[in-house]
């Protein structure tokens, strides 16, 4: 969803992602996935005054992209896990999100989850967003055989070396913070990146040291 309304607003602020992860966190502390499900509208109204807090500009028709977002959104989701109870897919998940995960995709698609034609249609949607012409279809991002990208690499190791101090964590995440508008420029090509970019930010921000570790091995 952040990509989108960066789309829409024509703005890279850090502060749309903010705004995006403090209330998915709020109402999936409040209520879970489904209670987001059943109350799009308010969630979309709830995300809007978070924006808007920010100083973003939010009137009707980004509010009508936010929601396009989040109905595309929920189409990847529910194909992650169609079943809560299913131990097949929620491991396959959890590895595919992994650090060392070298093909996400492969890993979803041996659980019988295939999600590359909503990413297909997600990519679609925000180049419709940016105006630009649709040409043929690409396929979604993958990953085979890279992993962590030199930059992310480099990022955990550098915070390895220096200890995990404070300072290092804040230049960490204003590190991470610029490289991610940098990608955010052309997030339709950037799109695994930008999740792996997200991901560490979210573990530096929290401080969690031995899952950056995991992500300098």
């Amino acid at each position: 969803m952040a990509l989108a309304i960066a789309r829409k607003l024509g703005n890279t602020n850090p502060a749309i992602g903010h705004a995006v992860g403090e209330v998915l966190s709020m109402w999936l502390s409040r209520g879970g996935y489904p209670d987001i499900k059943r109350n799009k509208d308010e969630f979309v109204e709830l995300l809007a005054k978070s924006l808007q807090e920010r100083g973003m500009y939010v009137d009707d028709n980004v509010k009508k992209t936010i929601r396009e977002a989040l109905e595309k959104a929920t189409k990847i989701a529910d194909k992650l896990i169609p079943d809560v109870s299913s131990v097949k897919h929620l491991d396959a998940t959890s590895r595919a999100i992994a650090n060392d995960a070298e093909d996400p995709f492969q890993i979803l698609r041996n659980a019988g989850i295939d999600i590359e034609p909503e990413l297909e249609e997600f990519r679609q949607f925000l180049v419709e967003i940016s105006g630009k012409k649709i040409e043929g279809k690409k396929s979604a991002p993958k990953l085979a055989n890279s992993g962590v990208s030199p930059e992310l690499l480099a990022i955990a190791k550098a915070l390895e070396y220096s200890g995990f101090s404070s300072d290092a964590l804040k230049r960490a995440e204003e590190d991470l913070l610029r490289y991610l508008d940098g990608l955010l420029e052309d997030p339709e090509d950037n799109a695994v990146e930008i999740a792996y970019t997200v991901k560490l930010l979210r573990l530096v921000q929290r401080g969690e040291v031995d899952k950056i570790r995991d992500v300098a091995k």
